[in-house]
């Protein structure tokens, strides 16, 4: 279930973003860690290679 997410979430970035954009930001990630938490909703934990990339992806995609 959440590798299916996060490949829907992929896909669905790729066709809103910029290519040049999702192939920075986006493809390198590798496949976020999911989870349900019911009625709160769902989380989606990415694993980025440093802060940087962290604070870029959080203020730029973190809505989507």
């Amino acid at each position: 279930m959440s590798l299916d997410l996060w490949s829907r979430s992929c896909e669905r970035l790729a066709a809103e973003l910029p290519e040049q954009q999702y192939n920075t930001w986006i493809r390198p990630l590798p496949p976020a860690e999911v989870q349900d938490l019911g009625d709160a909703g769902t989380v989606a934990a990415l694993r980025v290679p440093n802060r940087f990339k962290l604070d870029w992806i959080r203020s730029q995609y973190a809505g989507r």
